[in-house]
């Protein structure tokens, strides 16, 4: 059976069981409080376009990473490479085409 907690008096119970400590145990939690809070804006995500830091996450660390984002380059490359001469080819045949005068009637029809 799970029993759901009262966010308000879970702080009212921490609150009071607090006031029980001793100064040198307070101020230990304080300073250990602090630290947590200091670690976790370090730790923070640096990807929020509101933070303006966002590109630095961007750039591979690792060696894995550079391969990895230097074949993507490479195939993005070849991709293109090949697409432009695929392009190209279908141009030049068509030029031949209308050079020999060997279009088909249908070319004309449109």
């Amino acid at each position: 059976m799970t029993t759901k907690l009262d966010p308000g008096k879970v702080a009212q119970l921490l609150t009071q069981s607090s006031r029980q400590l001793d100064t040198s145990t307070l101020s230990a939690l304080a300073e250990a409080r602090k630290n947590a809070l200091e670690r976790q804006l370090v730790r923070s995500p640096s990807t929020a376009l509101s933070t303006g830091n966002w590109t630095h996450n961007l750039t591979p660390h690792s060696g894995q990473q550079w391969l990895a984002t230097g074949l993507l380059v490479a195939i993005l490359m070849f991709t293109a490479g090949y697409w432009k001469h695929a392009r190209e080819q279908q141009i030049s045949e068509l030029d031949v085409a209308i050079l020999t005068d060997e279009l088909p009637i249908e070319v004309f029809v449109d």
